[in-house]
């Protein structure tokens, strides 16, 4: 019972809705539930832009659990406004699967990444990245990636950090031709955590959010030419 009960979507659930057409996740919370597995959530926005998405629309919705994160297919019945937010009304098309393999590639290099604290008692949430004021950042550290993908990275960290913590990160991408002189800035939520023996540190999954789709785009074609690059090295070593 307990496993059946763990694999229902909960109001308060974290939720990440991905469209088939671009494949980017956008973040947001379920708000209610009406009725049987009819949802509301409100509209998910990147960089001040609304994801887009219109009625009868399917869609896919993922969630976590302790025990990983389960994917279910929605369908978008309806929408409302509240004040100054709007809301999508969805109804669930399928149970929950377990996800037995990641949706995106994880490219595995080393990376300087600066694990940061966005500092402004005058704002509770974080700002659009785009209008993020450099000088309210402060770094706490920076550690070597372990591997990135379109949608996080993963860190090593001597220091302990909670999960579900929010985090601003400036990673730094080497480049032949330095066409990313500044380091790339993009707000990301630890998910993960795990004690790696053979370092004797803590390994942080990090789910990227708040990410234009300029952000998304660039990250997608760093992957897949890093991984272009990795690949035809190790041709070159077997002897292809």
């Amino acid at each position: 019972m307990a496993a059946v009960i763990e694999r229902k979507i909960e109001v308060g659930d974290i939720i990440d809705l991905t469209s088939t057409d671009d494949g980017i996740p956008y973040r947001t919370k379920v708000e209610d539930v009406r009725g049987e597995r009819v949802y509301s959530a409100s509209i998910p926005s990147s960089g001040g832009t609304s994801m887009i998405i219109h009625l009868d629309d399917e869609i896919y919705l993922t969630f976590y659990r302790e025990t990983g994160r389960y994917t279910v297919r929605i369908r978008v019945v309806g929408f409302e406004r509240k004040g100054e937010v709007r809301y999508l009304l969805f109804t669930q098309l399928s149970m929950p699967e377990k996800d037995q393999r990641r949706k995106y590639f994880r490219l595995p290099i080393n990376l300087n990444v600066s694990l940061c604290e966005y500092q402004d008692d005058d704002q509770e949430e974080f700002p659009i990245l785009e209008s993020i004021d450099e000088e309210q950042i402060v770094v706490l550290e920076t550690v070597g990636s372990k591997d990135i993908s379109i949608t996080g990275v993963s860190v090593l960290t001597k220091n302990d950090y909670e999960m579900g913590k929010k985090l601003v990160l400036k990673l730094e991408f080497d480049s032949d031709n330095k066409r990313e002189s500044r380091p790339f800035v993009i707000y990301a939520e630890i998910m993960r955590k795990e004690f790696d023996y053979r370092t004797n540190s803590n390994r942080l999954g990090m789910h990227f959010f708040g990410q234009t789709h300029n952000m998304s785009e660039f990250l997608a074609k760093f992957v897949l030419k890093e991984q272009t690059v990795q690949l035809r090295k190790r041709r070159l070593i077997e002897g292809e």
